[in-house]
């Protein structure tokens, strides 16, 4: 397959670019600084950003023929690694993962490309409700709110496009190796008090999202 990645220089985004790669795929990265992917054979860096439309189109043109899918892996930038963190001002100013992916989806219209499968997190839309209170408190009254809230609206925004979406909607992410993925309901029923899953597990599941065609118009809750 032809895969186009957004969000590729990110941790979770580069370990979905390692899984396509090892998997026989071709990828295309769309990142700001290519310098931060290590050139290697079935990958092609493009310097910019999704949040320009002519960018992405650029993108889905550096092969000889469009992307059979649209991998992102887009999160809001903060001023250090913590979840907690203030987001930095850049972000603050616009709906950067919401218009970069409504870009994406004009694009991939334009060319004929039908699939997106979308890093989305545990809490978005229905499955907040499978959070305990001390969560839910989190993601109301921190910083977490404004990647839940950015989540939320590019969850609507996707349904409402004409596309072969998936929304993986993954719980606490963690480092390590990837691990068989147990698969929840939408509304993330019986998921447990503080799930994780791993950022290869993660990446694991989103290209397979692409193969197959499991999950189309999903939302599934993930974790390890």
């Amino acid at each position: 397959m032809q895969l186009l990645v957004l969000g590729g220089s990110g941790r979770t985004g580069q370990l979905i670019i390692e899984e396509a790669i090892s998997k026989g795929h071709n990828v295309v990265a769309l990142v700001r600084s290519p310098s931060s992917l290590a050139a290697r054979s079935g990958l092609t860096t493009i310097q910019g950003t999704p949040m320009k439309r002519e960018d992405i189109k650029r993108a889905f043109e550096a092969s000889s023929t469009p992307p059979d899918a649209v991998l992102v892996a887009l999160s809001l930038k903060r001023v250090s690694d913590s979840p907690f963190a203030a987001v930095s001002q850049m972000h603050q100013l616009g709906l950067v993962m919401e218009d970069s992916v409504a870009n994406a989806i004009s694009v991939m219209k334009d060319f004929g490309t039908k699939r997106i499968t979308i890093m989305s997190q545990w809490g978005a839309g229905n499955s907040f409700s499978s959070m305990s209170f001390l969560f839910r408190a989190m993601f109301q009254h921190t910083n977490m709110k404004y990647g839940l809230a950015a989540h939320n609206a590019l969850d609507e925004e996707t349904r409402q496009a004409d596309v072969e979406f998936v929304l993986a909607r993954a719980c606490i992410l963690a480092d390590g190796e990837a691990a068989p993925v147990r698969i929840f309901p939408e509304d993330g029923k019986s998921i447990g008090f503080v799930p994780k899953i791993t950022r290869a597990s993660v990446a694991k599941f989103m290209v397979e999202a692409c193969e197959k065609d499991d999950f189309i118009g999903k939302s599934p809750v993930i974790s390890n």
